[in-house]
């Protein structure tokens, strides 16, 4: 089969959701973000630490924010980006909670009390509907990793998430595939929850193998049918 006519059943197999970014927008909460509390955070800033209490909806208006837990060895754990038109829910935090939200890039974030929400919950049935698509796409996304998490290697893990990138994103150009993203190595190491080494040792291997090569911005994927065939395979690194 050609890689480049991607049967349809095949592409439902594969998740949606591939980067932790990409959930469901919730654009009619945009409408009302009169009624939040509106505050801009530089690149870096933390716009929640671990165990600050909090009781409202975090919704990002432009910008960007990253989610993460707190580890035993004092190490942040990513967990995912919000990015314009997401929420984060921070509702109901106790002291006793090890999230930390900061700044990726400078971003103008709006902060929903929860009796602000009902409100807007009674005069628009739609912005329930997105924010209960929102938590089940993250709810799905974490059920999908928590198995690879246990079942797969980390190879498998990176060389599935490159290849579902492709067959998603990729574009056929003069006989290779090119994807063009900002994708880190360290932020597939998170993604996968891969350590960065290992990463960089399977990105090496990929190249020596002449199967792909990451420059900057682009992945350019020479052999998509040797990717899929690693998945399954034992690698040494």
């Amino acid at each position: 089969m050609d890689d480049r006519m991607m049967d349809d059943n095949i592409k439902r197999k594969i998740p949606d959701i591939l980067i932790p970014e990409t959930f469901n927008r919730i654009e009619h909460l945009g409408m009302y973000t009169h009624l939040a509390n509106t505050r801009t955070f530089t690149k870096g800033s933390i716009v929640l630490g671990q165990g600050a209490e909090s009781n409202s909806i975090v919704y990002v208006q432009s910008g960007c924010l990253s989610v993460g837990i707190g580890m035993e060895d004092g190490h942040n754990k990513f967990l995912f980006n919000i990015t314009e038109g997401c929420i984060g829910m921070t509702t109901f935090l106790s002291e006793y909670h090890e999230l930390q939200i900061h700044a990726v890039k400078t971003s103008t974030v709006c902060f929903f009390p929860i009796a602000q929400v009902l409100k807007i919950f009674h005069d628009d049935e739609q912005v329930i509907l997105d924010i209960l698509q929102n938590i089940l796409s993250k709810v799905y996304y974490f059920m999908a990793h928590a198995r690879d998490l246990n079942y797969s290697r980390p190879s498998s893990r990176v060389f599935r998430l490159l290849y579902n990138l492709c067959i998603h994103e990729g574009k056929f150009v003069g006989g290779s595939y090119v994807i063009t993203s900002k994708l880190t190595q360290k932020a597939i190491a998170d993604i996968t929850g891969t350590h960065y080494v290992t990463v960089c040792k399977l990105f090496n291997i990929l190249e020596k193998q002449e199967v792909l090569k990451k420059v900057k911005n682009k992945i350019y994927i020479y052999d998509l049918e040797k990717l899929k065939s690693l998945i399954n395979e034992v690698v040494e690194y």
